[in-house]
């Protein structure tokens, strides 16, 4: 940008020299003047041309030493073109600029009339220039700071998040691990020993079945009493460990919003409210189906940052809405993913609702298992 500027700057003010000293004098220039013209923008080339900032800095003192050499020898006016190259000069000089622009503005004294009061205006134009372009480089550098601070800053929280969730993953497994050393000790404990006595019993029957076959029918009895205590304590233990319906279908539920997060890339949320034990097994297997459908949906029609999930039982109904803040639609399509839904919702009597009024918006409405009977 600020090359641009100079060299938009040093473009107009050689359009100005070229009509003040080829039109606006009566006298006719000489070869020297067009020499002059034509070496000053062979040198400004270079200085674009070069890439090395010592390079730089040389090829723009020779620009200098030419203007003050053609403006002594040949042409005055060249020292309008002097502040623009002593500006370009400062740029890297940032400690050293003032003094520099300031010595720019010696050859104001040796100027007089018109030439010195345009050499004063140039002067002016390329100090605000240079200290407009200077703050707006300075503040491009802390904003630059202040970005790769909060670059670091993300880094180190995306590295927390994985550390937490590793954390999160090692703390789930160690939960199954013990639930599993539970399980198993509460079956050794109770089963096992049980199961033992029934055996044992059962041995000593089929050593007496010959000999007392009333006692060793008393045997058996016992083993068989046994054996129907060991087996319900067996259902016990699977009973305390299946979890409830409800649990398990709204964990399902929320383990399908966090993947649909996960790969989609959208903001996802889902809430609950109600009495969600009256939500049947087969009530579930649809919301489910439903909500994987609408937010299918929304990742690839909507065009949406952020999508709801919310399961709310209400009364003798069941409701599932999956709302979005996407562009919407006036006039719903229904093509087969709503359609799919909608046979899903009616095989429990149940209906599909969609509103794209203001984002999109799909609501699975399910009479509740009781309300069935």
């Amino acid at each position: 940008m600020s090359r641009l500027w100079t060299i938009g700057n040093k473009l107009l003010l050689l359009l100005y020299l070229v009509y003040t000293l080829y039109f606006g004098q009566q006298e006719e220039p000489s070869g020297l003047l067009l020499l002059s013209f034509l070496l000053y923008a062979a040198l400004n080339l270079c200085v674009h041309l070069l890439r090395q900032p010592r390079l730089q800095q040389a090829a723009i003192a020779t620009v200098i030493l030419f203007l003050l050499a053609v403006s002594w020898l040949e042409a005055p006016p060249f020292l309008l073109l002097l502040p623009l190259s002593a500006y370009e000069l400062a740029s890297f000089r940032a400690r050293r600029a003032a003094p520099l622009l300031a010595a720019s503005l010696l050859p104001l004294a040796a100027l007089g009339g018109g030439l010195g009061a345009a050499y004063a205006l140039v002067w002016s134009l390329s100090w605000f220039n240079y200290a407009t372009l200077s703050r707006l480089h300075r503040r491009s550098l802390r904003q630059e700071d202040e970005l790769d601070r909060l670059r670091g800053e993300l880094r180190r929280l995306s590295a927390r998040i994985g550390e937490g969730q590793e954390l999160q993953r090692i703390a789930e497994y160690a939960g199954q691990l013990e639930e599993r050393s539970r399980i198993a000790q509460e079956i050794h404990d109770g089963v096992g020993h049980a199961m033992t006595g029934a055996l044992i019993q059962m041995e000593a029957a089929k050593r007496l079945l010959g000999e007392d076959p009333q006692r060793a029918g008393g045997l058996l009895q016992n083993a068989i009493g046994i054996s129907k205590g060991a087996i319900e304590d067996i259902r016990r233990t699977l009973h305390r460990m299946k979890p409830p319906p409800e649990q398990l279908g709204m964990s399902r539920l929320r383990e399908a919003v966090d993947a649909f997060r996960a790969s989609s890339g959208m903001q996802a949320s889902v809430t609950h409210a109600g009495d969600l034990e009256r939500i049947g097994a087969l009530h579930w297997r649809i919301i489910q189906g439903n909500v994987t459908e609408a937010l299918t949906n929304a990742a690839r029609y909507s065009g949406a940052s952020a999508v709801h999930v919310e399961v709310r039982v209400l009364g003798r109904y069941v409701q599932a809405v999956v709302s979005d803040n996407g562009r919407g639609q006036a006039r719903i399509v229904k093509g087969l993913g709503i359609a799919g839904m909608e046979e899903r919702a009616a095989s429990a009597g149940g209906t599909v609702v969609a509103d794209g009024s203001d984002g999109f918006r799909v609501t699975t409405l399910l009479p509740c298992p009781e309300a069935q009977r």
